[in-house]
């Protein structure tokens, strides 16, 4: 019989993060193989069944609910990291062209972008401007800045993917520029 998380609470839902963690972990890693952030999408499925426990009317259906919920996590987590690692192999196709020869075309252009991108990272909220330096300036993982801050690690997603968002939207013209001036040459 699985627990009903709604049933005395804090019991039945040790006695469901006891029964399914590990496997959830498992289940999680074979999307992302990344240990550390599987652990950390099965807490955060585990937080959020316990934020919800009393509109949460599962009974039976607990586990389905559990490893889609995971699952939903784990494709929003490599979707999330595709962004990134676009953004970011843009960023070192340009810094690799930096110490060739530039025109001064390139250089000018990339002294203005590298301008723009100090300035949009300076436009950001504090704290989102805050977490995105901790992050890409520090090289901090999600959980190491949550900690640092006092923040959950959800506060810390949602604030990063804000961050790249703005800058994305920011810096659109530019990165078109960019990648056509490179792969002219």
């Amino acid at each position: 019989m699985i627990p009903n998380p709604q049933s005395n609470e804090e019991q039945a839902f040790e006695l469901l993060f006891r029964k399914y963690y590990l496997r959830l972990c498992g289940f999680a890693n074979k999307f992302i193989a990344n240990r550390q952030e599987s652990e950390e999408i099965v807490q955060e499925v585990f937080l959020n069944i316990w934020k919800k426990r009393s509109r949460l009317k599962l009974d039976n259906e607990i586990r389905p609910y559990l490893f889609k919920s995971v699952q939903n996590l784990c494709f929003n987590f490599i979707e999330h990291q595709k962004v990134i690692d676009n953004y970011y192999s843009v960023i070192d196709t340009v810094y690799k062209n930096q110490s060739e020869d530039f025109n001064t075309y390139e250089s000018v252009l990339y002294t203005e972008f590298q301008q723009r991108v100090d300035e949009s990272i300076k436009s950001l909220p504090e704290q989102c401007r805050k977490i995105f330096q901790l992050s890409r300036e520090d090289g901090l993982k999600y959980t190491e800045i949550a900690d640092q801050l006092g923040i959950s690690v959800k506060t810390v997603e949602t604030q990063m993917s804000r961050a790249l968002s703005k800058l994305k939207t920011e810096l659109k013209d530019y990165l078109v520029v960019l990648i056509i001036s490179l792969f002219l040459n």
